[in-house]
């Protein structure tokens, strides 16, 4: 189950970026899954998970895998260093090499062992000790314990599986992101991107839904030119096709006799909200049994459960040239700050 449970799942809190450091194909098109595992090169627990990381990587090509570090500096004497030295190899383009001679030498962690292991990759020796004594890619380190502590890791390793917390036994791992990876490919068919690009007039908006492209406007009476269907006629004609299809579906699959089915739609909106009305005439030689399982398909469309539900909108708005900066305070992800625990941070 998830956090609360399986309806009220925990989502990664920062997407994945370049900022990561990335396992996987390099063309976003080939990724179906994304893995993101926060952990700690001192942890036994990620010790354990790590040879079954490099086994699904190597069963899957469409796996993309993101590493986080989230020392657990009060059990672990060692996991801060570690997780510095990662960044410091992964300064001299060495981070994957790093992790991996990391996890593999776990059980004889200490400063002296981690400038042999840095030693071994051919890094920069000088500039590796330097950059690890001087502390320099703590605050790196810091970064992604804040976000774990935002996306409510409580302990290491944490996994998620396409930005939603894994919560099963390890050994479930594999068979979620195999899982997650089917699931994927049936949502890219299902649910294709729309782009909207303006069409000259503010009114008018050019829509491509995978290859294909058409045009929307408003009608004469709220200032467009009609040249194509507007926003409300699209939303209509969205419901009325798939109750179209849902039932003749049905009907083919319960075979019954439908030679073909008909359904007109309108639409109003008032003070008690937004109404569509639909006729859905059903041609063919039908009993009563078959047409009440035909009404009971139409109100099973797809589109029309989606708009008698909850519906989320995850809206992320960009302006060109604004860049938002981070907040400066920063705190480790097993440590969390006084004001989260409800006492104010001026009267500690």
């Amino acid at each position: 189950m998830a956090y609360f449970d399986r309806d009220h799942p925990t989502f990664l809190a920062d997407a994945v970026s370049t900022a990561d450091h990335i396992r996987g194909p390099s063309d976003p098109a080939s990724v179906s899954v994304t893995l993101v595992q926060f952990g700690d090169f001192a942890c036994p627990s990620c010790g354990a998970a790590y040879g079954m990381i490099k086994a699904l990587l190597a069963r899957r090509p469409d796996l993309r895998f993101v590493f986080r570090a989230n020392p657990r500096s009060h059990l672990f004497p060692h996991a801060e260093i570690a997780a510095e030295a990662a960044e410091a190899a992964g300064a001299q383009g060495k981070f994957w090499e790093m992790h991996d001679l990391l996890f593999e030498n776990q059980a004889t962690l200490s400063r002296a062992e981690i400038s042999r292991l840095a030693g071994t990759l051919g890094l920069d020796l000088g500039r590796f000790d330097r950059e690890l004594d001087a502390g320099a890619h703590r605050a790196v380190v810091k970064a992604q314990e804040v976000s774990g502590w935002h996306s409510h890791v409580l302990s290491t390793p944490t996994f998620f599986v396409n930005g939603i917390r894994f919560e099963d036994a390890p050994s479930a791992l594999p068979a979620a992101v195999d899982g997650a990876a089917r699931q994927e490919r049936i949502e890219h068919q299902l649910f294709r991107e729309v782009r909207v690009e303006g069409a000259g007039d503010h009114r008018r908006q050019a829509l491509s839904i995978g290859p294909h492209r058409m045009l929307s406007d408003l009608p004469s009476l709220e200032g467009g030119a009609d040249a194509g269907p507007s926003p409300y006629d699209l939303l209509a004609a969205a419901l009325g096709s798939c109750t179209a299809m849902t039932v003749s579906w049905s009907a083919e699959k319960h075979k019954i006799p439908l030679q073909g089915v008909d359904v007109r739609v309108t639409q109003s909106r008032g003070s008690s909200g937004h109404l569509f009305r639909m006729a859905i005439e059903l041609r063919g030689d039908l009993d009563d049994a078959q047409r009440a399982t035909l009404e009971r398909a139409a109100e099973q469309c797809p589109v029309s459960r989606t708009l008698q539900h909850p519906i989320s909108i995850d809206a992320r708005v960009t302006t060109s040239g604004l860049v938002d900066e981070a907040s400066e305070e920063t705190f480790p992800a097993s440590d969390a700050p006084a004001w989260t625990l409800g006492r104010d941070p001026q009267t500690r």
